[in-house]
């Protein structure tokens, strides 16, 4: 017969406020030295915690940078500026931003390299997800007869998608804002 109590296995707790302490040492580690000198080691010493407590929530220091800047690679709200330029602009500097975290190009491209197969399907969903606010960008445009009717909104979405991920991951070069208002400018009137 078993008591009241709540049974557990051996040892202590996992304490929860334990993961986010390292994924806050790990972005601000990221943020002073960069991706490739962050070290499970570091991380574990920035956060003041054992190794162990650390490999027993991830296997790899990929595992760890991609879950620490997993946030702020969400897509937000589509911007709302009152024309497609500024809300095209606003959308392609969010993401800009969000490939460029935590000290530039290497980092985003680092933890998903050396994921490997499940880094690129993990950057398919995080833009997977970012396709969503461009399209409402440009049916927005279409609305207020800004952008022809027959726009073809998907392929314009990959375009714009393609060629911050070409530049910032492969080129490893960040565009700057008036590499995007240039790319903005390729929208065709309505």
């Amino acid at each position: 017969m078993v008591d009241d109590e709540v049974v557990r296995g051996r040892g202590r707790p996992r304490d929860e406020r334990l993961g986010e302490k390292i994924l806050d040492a790990t972005r601000a580690l990221i943020d002073e030295v960069g991706y490739h000198q962050t070290t499970m080691d570091a991380i574990a010493a920035h956060a003041g915690v054992g190794k162990a407590s650390l490999y027993r929530r991830w296997p790899t220091k990929a595992a760890v940078i991609t879950d620490a800047v997993a946030a702020d690679l969400a897509a937000p709200p589509a911007p709302d500026t009152g024309s497609v330029g500024g809300d095209a602009l606003g959308y392609l500097r969010d993401l800009r931003h969000a490939l460029t975290l935590l000290g530039g190009p290497s980092v985003v491209a680092g933890a998903l390299a050396e994921r490997g197969e499940a880094g690129q399907l993990e950057l398919r969903e995080i833009l997977r997800a970012w396709n969503e606010p461009a399209a409402e960008v440009l049916r927005r445009g279409i609305s207020r007869s800004e952008l022809p009717a027959d726009l073809p909104i998907d392929v314009i979405v990959d375009s714009w998608t393609g060629y911050l991920i070409y530049q910032i991951v492969l080129v490893r070069v960040v565009p700057s804002d008036d590499d995007l208002r240039r790319l903005v400018g390729l929208l065709p009137a309505g």
